[in-house]
């Protein structure tokens, strides 16, 4: 089927009403001021790529098919991710309790310390979209997120989509 013939018109109401484009900045954002605070922390080394270590590895420990899979990418992309955030000390390869044949990747003392700076860095930097928007409205951007997420989960896995999750009311603030 050929493309239809676009009018500037309608590239610019796309623009508009795209929402690719804010989310992908959005996140650029959030990960650029997850960094810098990191740094200042003396977390230096660590790249935008090595979210997909961090963020995806149980506090226990995962196998690096299980990282690769939650990140949705190769084990071999993954295993140069862990190795890079390894030789950061951030990381470690460790037997598996129950297969010998397979070793476990686990945060190690300093990535522990990561992931406790990690969780006060993500509540500061949301601290700072709530003065830019209201806690309210970031408060409704989060669940509405959760609920989008939630239903392209379920359609990935060929399921009907949920219902929104229900939400307490919030008491109004005078």
């Amino acid at each position: 089927m050929p493309a239809r013939k676009i009018r500037e018109q309608d590239l610019e109401r796309f623009r508009r009403t795209n929402i690719g484009q804010p989310l992908t900045e959005i996140a650029k954002d959030f990960q650029r001021r997850a960094l810098v605070r990191f740094t200042e922390r003396g977390h230096t080394g660590l790249q935008p790529a090595h979210t997909a270590v961090i963020a995806n590895l149980s506090l226990d420990g995962s196998r690096l098919t299980d990282l690769a899979r939650r990140a949705g990418m190769t084990k071999q992309g993954m295993g140069q991710l862990v190795d890079e955030v390894e030789r950061l000390g951030y990381v470690e390869r460790v037997p598996h309790p129950t297969d010998s044949r397979a070793k476990l990747v686990r945060f190690s003392e300093r990535g522990r310390q990561l992931m406790a700076h990690g969780v006060e860095i993500g509540e500061l930097i949301q601290m700072d979209y709530a003065q830019l928007i209201g806690s309210r409205r970031l408060k409704i951007l989060h669940d509405t997120l959760e609920d989008l997420n939630r239903g392209l989960r379920h359609a990935k896995a060929g399921n009907p989509p949920p219902a929104p999750a229900r939400r307490r009311p919030r008491s109004r603030q005078p």
